[in-house]
């Protein structure tokens, strides 16, 4: 009695242990969304990218500023050339005159220049406006990564629902065909049926074990695909909060490009590397104008490191304007060079657009065709279940064929496996569509041009144009803001 109560005692502990490792971490399709945005790589990296081009856009407008110079030079020096200049040292030397004769065996030098930019032909100002839409074109770069993760995640966590869904039609398939089976030993037990009937029913029941297998081997890869995108381990264990549904999309075609087109964050960000590939053409014609420049400098120049001995410190304030009134077409070819660049971002931007409206027409068509596949297959596998109903009843009175069971005991399995698989592909698509049409994650993408245009620095601009969902999760149509 001892040794069967421990038993039952370490099972016990066994099975709480299995249950938990089974569990792990129990996640709703909003939480896992919002995990991922905030461990997943890309949206590190184009953070990063951002931050690189924040850099840059100060380092531009501190280029306009004030610029201080300092040189020293440090050197021994000799030769005859400075032998008078030695006899002199040795003639005063002990004399209150040495300090005036230097010896002339060093020189060092220091020099100190200010200077400030004035008119460099339009050169710093259409850099910075250069640097000024790499920025607004890193906010929106980020935001679509921001809305490519959302879709990734919400991708892989409807996968895991479907896998689950397929690993239960496996269950359900190899409990009916142990029933059957069950039935058909009894059977031929008492001589009704032959012999061939058990060993078919084994068949397929151990090929409905062997699909069952591969279900919850899909089950685990699919898993294994969500912790990577969450930025997890790839062996956690996750449980899913939800099930697979099915909630109606009643926004038209036409709707869904109309808001693609304003909304997208990479449509918008195409138009700004067009932008600043004009203020490149432009910056590149200040070669063709002068320069000018505030300049105030000094130097002196002694024995030693801080002295005016050898020389008398110096000092200087002015103007000075260079300009390169010739320099073998060297400007011209760089401007051609811009302008080229500038067409292939203008020709990058229109094949962006009409990426988009192939994107949103092909994502709408998914939807559409796998909500007409739902209404479908649910009709497909009640008239299934109810074959396979009617095939049994008729295979216990004598009167139907085992085969015939069999027959109908696939259709139900398949039937079932695509009514799930059409739910997945549905909310899958739905997804898809959000993503195609840029629905909003962080910032409305919309929003920020029109601020960014009416003169907002880039972080007014994410102030104008941040979204406060509460959550993560996928707007419903309803939410769509098509107003804006």
């Amino acid at each position: 009695m001892k040794k069967f109560l421990a038993s039952i005692f370490a099972a016990a502990i066994l099975l709480s242990n299995t249950t938990f490792a089974a569990e792990g971490m129990t996640l709703t399709l909003d939480e896992a969304i919002a995990l991922a945005l905030k461990n997943n790589r890309l949206i590190e990296q184009s953070t990063e990218e951002r931050a690189a081009a924040r850099w840059n856009l100060s380092a531009v407008r501190r280029s306009s500023g004030v610029t201080f110079r300092w040189s020293a030079t440090l050197n021994r020096i000799g030769g005859r050339y400075y032998h008078s200049y030695r006899a002199q040292h040795r003639q005063a030397k002990g004399t209150p005159y040495e300090n005036f004769y230097p010896s002339y065996e060093s020189e060092n030098a220091n020099t100190v220049s200010l200077s400030v930019p004035l008119y460099t032909g339009g050169q710093l100002e259409n850099q910075r406006e250069g640097a000024r839409y790499a920025l607004n074109g890193a906010d929106l770069s980020l935001e679509n990564a921001r809305q490519t993760v959302k879709y990734q995640a919400a991708a892989a966590y409807y996968q895991i629902l479907q896998q689950k869904s397929l690993v239960e039609v496996q269950k359900q398939a190899v409990e009916l065909l142990e029933e059957h089976l069950r039935h058909v030993t009894i059977q031929y037990e008492v001589g009704t049926v032959a012999k061939s009937d058990v060993l078919a029913t084994n068949v397929q029941l151990a090929n409905s074990q062997q699909n069952l297998n591969s279900a919850q081997g899909n089950y685990q890869t699919a898993v294994a695909q969500l912790n990577n995108i969450l930025g997890l381990p790839v062996d956690t264990e996750i449980a899913t909060a939800s099930e697979i549904n099915f909630a109606r999309y009643d926004l038209t075609e036409a709707d869904c490009l109309e808001y693609a087109l304003s909304h997208r964050p990479d449509g918008i960000a195409a138009a700004y590397a067009v932008k600043q590939a004009e203020a490149a053409t432009d910056a590149a014609k200040s070669g063709y104008r002068p320069r000018v420049n505030a300049v105030i400098s000094g130097s002196a120049v002694g024995e030693g490191m801080f002295k005016a001995d050898h020389t008398r410190e110096h000092w200087s304030v002015g103007v000075e304007m260079s300009w390169n009134v010739f320099d073998n077409g060297v400007t011209s070819a760089q401007v051609e060079q811009y302008k080229a660049a500038e067409r292939r971002a203008a020709s990058v931007a229109r094949q962006q657009i009409e990426a988009i409206e192939l994107e949103v027409r092909s994502a709408y068509i998914n939807l559409k065709t796998a909500e007409k596949n739902i209404e479908t297959t649910a009709a497909a596998v009640a008239k299934a279940e109810e074959e396979f109903s009617i095939a049994q009843i008729r295979y216990v009175e004598g009167v139907d064929t085992n085969l015939n069971v069999m027959n109908a005991q696939e259709k139900v399995v398949e039937t079932r496996n695509n009514y799930y698989t059409a739910l997945y592909n549905y909310n899958t698509g739905r997804a898809q569509l959000e993503k195609a049409m840029g629905v909003p994650v962080a910032i409305d993408a919309l929003l920020y041009a029109d601020a960014e245009e009416r003169g907002s620095s880039a972080d007014k601009a994410l102030e104008a144009a941040a979204v406060n969902h509460g959550d993560y999760s996928l707007q419903s149509p309803a939410d769509t803001p098509f107003d804006k």
